[in-house]
């Protein structure tokens, strides 16, 4: 049996795997010039063009923004540094409403440096994400939490399983939480 080819209008290109090469503007360009008709991106790089001029950039190209990336890190070693990251947040929340994106993809954020307290890490997640989720509700964001492997603990994200993520999915919104 022969497969049918691929169908660019089923794909979408996560910006972070052209980042080196191209802008945002660029990413935006190469997916309507390949029908590639979906098209995440991370903030560095939504900044570096505006939201505003990546959401009629992206609209006038038909593309859909199937997410946003680049903002969590709930984890930090003092509170001011904590707030700093759930403000950052709210601004992408904001950004990925502009953006009429499918999801925010929340980066949970690590160990803070010279930290051993896994569980405390995780609380930091869980209220920090709790403090955010009327604001996504109210703006039709979606936030997605991604679990990544465990290696990427110290580093990257204390949410490291699939399970983990739906606990936190359930801890957060009860009953209504959606599991997708």
């Amino acid at each position: 049996m022969t497969r049918p080819p691929p169908n660019p209008d089923l794909l979408s290109l996560n910006t972070a795997t052209v980042r080196e090469k191209w802008s945002l503007k660029d990413a935006i360009a190469g997916c309507a010039r390949h029908r590639i008709r979906g098209i995440s991106t991370w903030r560095d790089k939504l900044v570096e063009m505006g939201v505003k001029d990546a959401a009629k950039a992206t609209r006038d190209n038909g593309l859909t923004v199937t997410g946003l990336y680049g903002a969590g890190r709930f984890p930090a070693s003092d509170r001011k540094a904590r707030q700093a990251a759930i403000d950052e947040v709210r601004r992408a929340i904001d950004d990925a409403a502009t953006l009429e994106a499918r999801c925010l993809g929340l980066l949970s954020g690590s160990l803070p440096r010279d930290w051993k307290d896994l569980a405390g890490a995780r609380e930091m997640v869980r209220d920090g994400i709790g403090q955010v989720l009327d604001q996504a509700r109210s703006g039709g964001v979606p936030l997605a939490i991604e679990p990544m492997h465990p290696v990427h603990c110290a580093a990257t994200s204390c949410v490291n399983t699939l399970g983990h993520a739906l606990d936190l999915c359930d801890e957060l919104d009860g009953a209504n939480a959606v599991r997708r």
